[in-house]
Parts: structure tokens; C-alpha cells; sequence
């Protein structure tokens, strides 16, 4: 048979007054859009008919009499009441779990039977069993309201209290320093919240590592379909202890850094182009801040994340002047979506009030 429809959802021109077109209108329209198929494919189902697949045409033309706003909210529930019928063997467990009675449930039954033409259980005093057209029709049936169930919680959970888990993905040595205090901060103020942390410098993928929110530091971003916020800006600069430096002195001029240990994340030009030969060379940062205040050498590093041992006097800047400025920036990415999670909401906006100035250099 010929699909009904050719469209994903009928356009606001469409006229449509029924219940199909008018699903909580003042819902974002991506709800409204899976809760529109909802409604064709369990209108479809009443009439023994294939629901058809979206297509990416705009031409739409609406049965009448999915807009009849008298059928619609009175087969939900006996579709309710059947699939609970059928999978508890029973008519008194589905009328306890849907708080009607056994006759009301009984009369759902009937009349769902009558409208199809079918009978879809065969009933005895012991047990109400499904027929072979009952067994396919409740398969069926019962992906429609699972996409029903999914569209109604994933409106709640996009509109109410945040809770659930957030996976993130952060560099390691930024996830230590930098944003360690920030995310105990989070989940002191978001108990409901819980949080897995995926540290690695690499870029995971999104859909294959299941993520939510990735943290990453990069000069500049790609275009992506990630939604991107920039949380702040990292200088590069020299540091190193005050034991090394007593021991091996403090440079004064970037010809003096030939004299010394230098550390650094990669094999790269200095401040200013200036190329510099490293004794050790590691991608984490915080790995370098460590040998640092070791004794090792002076580090070429974010001062971000050396800032603790800096205010601290366990690491001394070295050579201002010569600071890279802007090298880096720290980037918190999440999937775009009309209706973003509550929890990831959450996370994303503290994140950007722990770090209000986005153009700000640490």
C-alpha cells in the first residue's frame, strides 16, 4: 500500500486542528515532531496499515481523520490496556497497574477488538493468552508507546530537576590542576548529579565513547556540529624552582636558556618562534610542572596550570617578557540539540560561571 505521508511533520500552514497536529504546541518541535509519528504510527496500527519512514520533502498531506480529536486519546488508553493484558497473562494485574477495574479494562479490550475486526486474546477463567494477530499487533504497538514514553521523559528530563550521570572527557594534566577544584565545586552544589571523568589528551568521539561533554584545549576549534564554549585562555611561560635555579642560576636572556635543562609538552618553537632544544619533552603539562619543582630544569608550560606552585613559591616565573601570550584556549563541547538534558544544562552553565570572563588569560 502507498505511504500516507511523505512528510516529517505537517507545517504550521497545514490547518490541522486534531490531536496528531497539535501536541502541546508550546513544546520545542522536536518533541513535537517524534510525538506527530507517535500518533500516525498507532493510527496506522488501528487501521492494519505500514507507517511510512520520514522523507525530507516538504509536501504534506494529512489523512482527516488522524485530526479527529475524539479517537486518538481513547485508543492510547486501550492500547495501554492491552499491551498490560498481554504481557501479564491477566485482566485484574493490567486493571491494578492502570487503577481501573477488571470490566474497564474488559470493555478496552472489546472495543479495540471491534474497531480492528480481529480478535487479539483469547480469554478463559485462568488466563487471557494473545492470538497469533495479537502477538505481532502488541510488537508493534508497544514500539510506538516505548517512543511515546522515550519523547514524554526526554521532554521532562530537558525541563526539570538535573540529575543523572554526565561521562566527560578532559585533558589529564588540566582535569588535575585547573579543573579539579572547579568540578568538586559542582558536585557539592549538584548531589543528584554524578559525574564519569574519561582523562586522556586524545579526541574522543562523541557517539563511540558514549560522551556528554568533552573539555578540551586546543589554539582554535574545527567546524563541528559540537556546540563550543570557551571557558578561558592559556599563556605559555617559563618556571622553575628555587633549588635549581640556586644551583644552576637564573636566566636573564633568552641566550642564557642554552646553558639549561629545558622541559617541554612537544617539540616546538619557544615564545616567539624562538627554537629551543629540549632535554625532556612530555605531553602533560602537569607531568612537567612536577620535574619542575623537582629541580629538573625549567619548564616551558601553561602557567595555568602551574599557577598553585607559582602562588606558592615552590616554582618561579622566569623571563616574562618573553610569555607567548595566548597559546591555547579550554573549550567545554556538547552535542547540539533542541532539548539539552537539565544535567548537562547544569554542568555547562557553572562551568561558565566558575570561569565568567571568556577572554581572560590565566
Amino acid at each position: 500500500m502507498a505511504p500516507l505521508f511523505t512528510c516529517p511533520f505537517p507545517q504550521a500552514n497545514s490547518g490541522l486542528k486534531g490531536t496528531a497536529a497539535n501536541v502541546i504546541p508550546s513544546a520545542p518541535r522536536a518533541y513535537r515532531r517524534v510525538m506527530f509519528w507517535v500518533f500516525v504510527l498507532i493510527e496506522d496500527l488501528l487501521e492494519n496499515q505500514v507507517p511510512c519512514p520520514p522523507m525530507r520533502n516538504k509536501t504534506s498531506k494529512m489523512k482527516p481523520e488522524v485530526a479527529i480529536p475524539a479517537t486518538l486519546p481513547a485508543d492510547l488508553r486501550d492500547l495501554r490496556a492491552f499491551c498490560l493484558v498481554v504481557d501479564h497473562g491477566s485482566l485484574t494485574a493490567a486493571a491494578r497497574l492502570l487503577h481501573e477495574t477488571k470490566g474497564s479494562v474488559s470493555r478496552r479490550l472489546t472495543r479495540l477488538e471491534s474497531g480492528l475486526g480481529i480478535s487479539l486474546v483469547r480469554r478463559s477463567p485462568r488466563l487471557v493468552q494473545p492470538t497469533e494477530d495479537g502477538v505481532l499487533y502488541r510488537q508493534r504497538v508497544g514500539r510506538a508507546l516505548e517512543l511515546l514514553e522515550d519523547a514524554t521523559n526526554a521532554l521532562t528530563e530537558a525541563r526539570g530537576h538535573p540529575r543523572g550521570r554526565i561521562r566527560v572527557t578532559a585533558p589529564p594534566d588540566f582535569a588535575n590542576t585547573v579543573l579539579a577544584p572547579a568540578i568538586a565545586r559542582f558536585c557539592e552544589a549538584h548531589r543528584d548529579i554524578s559525574l564519569e571523568l574519561l582523562l586522556t589528551d586524545r579526541e574522543l568521539d562523541f557517539d563511540g565513547h558514549q560522551l556528554d561533554i568533552a573539555l578540551r584545549m586546543a589554539p582554535s576549534l574545527r567546524d563541528s556540529s559540537l556546540i563550543a564554549h570557551r571557558l578561558l585562555d592559556v599563556r605559555m611561560g617559563f618556571a622553575a624552582s628555587p633549588a635549581y635555579l640556586a644551583r644552576e642560576g637564573s636566566p636573564r636572556h633568552l641566550a642564557d636558556l642554552a646553558k639549561h635543562r629545558i622541559l617541554m609538552m612537544r617539540h616546538d618553537n619557544g615564545p616567539g618562534g624562538i627554537r629551543l632544544t629540549p632535554s625532556v619533552v612530555a605531553q602533560d603539562g602537569a607531568f612537567l610542572r612536577s620535574l619542575a619543582v623537582a629541580g629538573t630544569g625549567i619548564a616551558f608550560l601553561p602557567l595555568a596550570v602551574a599557577e598553585p606552585d607559582l602562588e606558592q613559591g615552590r616554582l618561579v616565573r622566569l623571563l616574562p617578557d618573553l610569555d607567548s601570550g595566548h597559546r591555547f584556549s579550554l573549550y567545554l563541547l556538547h552535542p547540539a540539540a533542541p532539548l539539552v538534558p537539565a544535567r548537562i544544562r547544569a554542568f555547562r552553565d557553572f562551568m561558565a560561571q566558575e570561569f565568567p570572563i571568556p577572554g581572560r588569560s590565566r
